[in-house]
């Protein structure tokens, strides 16, 4: 039940259920994404883990044989209780380092950078650097007008030969912002 855009990478032994993954999106090997919405332009590295479902805390028992009858293993419940795998949200450009692990529920804004290790309880917020068991904010990656501008290109949604013929503006953020200063050809640009 999952879904591709173009120019996609997996690696090897990686587990796709319920997913979609944007434009140019890649999964390096032993990682698990499930319930997953994955935007253009995003690298995920290897043993990423977003699988994890939840347990009721406020429950006498979090164990599932109280409130789920979609196991494999029999259970004492009739129904399923609580929605134990939420949908996680990946936006574009989102780079997230080796072994991250990410519960359901969670949404990474775009450009958005996780680093190894990190254990994501909480949404990210576009354009931050957040690593850590739990992740925190580590910095800005840009000030707040340049993440705006970056946001409103939506440069994820440019045609290849535009983002092929302008690649080197990417490298800079001030050369990147003055080629958005030139918003008529960024609009003749975009995908259809």
């Amino acid at each position: 039940d999952s879904k591709f855009g173009q120019n996609n990478f997996l690696g090897e032994n990686v587990s796709l259920i319920n997913s979609s993954i944007g434009d140019y999106s890649y999964v390096n090997r032993n990682s698990q994404l499930r319930n997953t919405k994955m935007g253009k332009f995003c690298s995920i590295g290897p043993n990423v883990q977003i699988i994890l479902g939840k347990h009721p805390f406020d429950y006498v028992s979090s164990h599932p044989v109280f409130y789920s009858n979609n196991k494999p293993f029999p259970t004492f419940a009739e129904l399923n209780y609580i929605k134990e795998y939420g949908d996680v949200t990946i936006g574009n450009d989102v780079w997230i380092g080796e072994g991250v692990l990410i519960p359901s529920g969670v949404k990474i804004g775009n450009g958005a950078v996780i680093t190894a290790r990190a254990v994501v309880t909480k949404d990210v917020e576009p354009y931050t650097v957040v690593g850590g068991i739990p992740a925190k904010l580590i910095k800005n990656r840009f000030d707040k007008d340049t993440v705006q501008k970056i946001e409103q290109s939506e440069w994820w949604d440019w045609n290849d030969d535009y983002l092929r013929a302008s690649h080197i503006m990417f490298h800079k953020p001030k050369d990147f912002l003055s080629m958005l200063m030139n918003n008529k050809t960024v609009e003749n640009n975009r995908n259809s």
